[in-house]
């Protein structure tokens, strides 16, 4: 489990890393998790008053990089991201992202487009696990909870604000390669 500004319970031990962005300031995103995967701010992102507590703002070229290569407890099994959201409907923007060293493609690919959320995952061989694309329209300029869930060899589901929107089976395990990036608000691409 992913939790990037959600409300997760830290003390769970699957949960991988947990991200509240209360801090205000400073150049780490705290991890509230037991395994100390903090992340480092990037580009000098700002903050404002979010749904519960701070929430961390990211304009281009600001992102919170999770050290892919030092990331502990990779999720393999399954896994949930589940964050509060608040965006400027202006472009396409990455939520997360995963690339490993087995191939130039990237592994995670959780995207906020205009036609729908992209919630997609292939492993080190490139090939597909899930994917739910188009997925739930998340409008601009209003706070929502996004998640997306996938348990190996069951469905990938995505919610905004606790409903379910879309469903697709998956097929395989998840790639716990992240040794070349691991990112919350960036793509290889910027």
């Amino acid at each position: 489990t992913l939790g990037f500004g959600s409300a997760a319970l830290a003390a769970d031990p699957d949960l991988s890393v947990y991200y509240s962005f209360n801090e205000g300031a400073g150049e780490i995103a705290t991890d509230g998790s037991d395994y100390g995967n903090d992340g480092l701010l990037v580009g000098d992102p700002t903050w404002a008053a979010g749904v519960v507590g701070q929430a961390l703002v990211l304009v281009p070229n600001t992102y919170v990089d999770l050290v892919g290569p030092e990331f502990q407890n990779v999720p393999k099994t399954g896994i949930t991201i589940a964050c509060w959201v608040n965006h400027n409907a202006i472009g396409d923007m990455s939520l997360f992202d995963a690339i490993g060293d087995a191939h130039g493609s990237g592994l995670y690919h959780v995207e906020i487009r205009a036609g729908g959320v992209r919630w997609f995952h292939r492993d080190d061989g490139e090939v597909q696990i899930f994917n739910i694309n188009p997925g739930p329209v998340i409008p601009g300029g209003e706070w929502v909870h996004f998640t997306g869930t996938y348990e190996a060899d069951g469905d990938a589901v995505t919610y905004m604000n606790g409903e379910e929107t879309h469903r697709a089976p998956g097929s395989g395990e998840l790639s716990d390669n992240w040794r070349v990036q691991a990112e919350i608000g960036h793509h290889k691409n910027g």
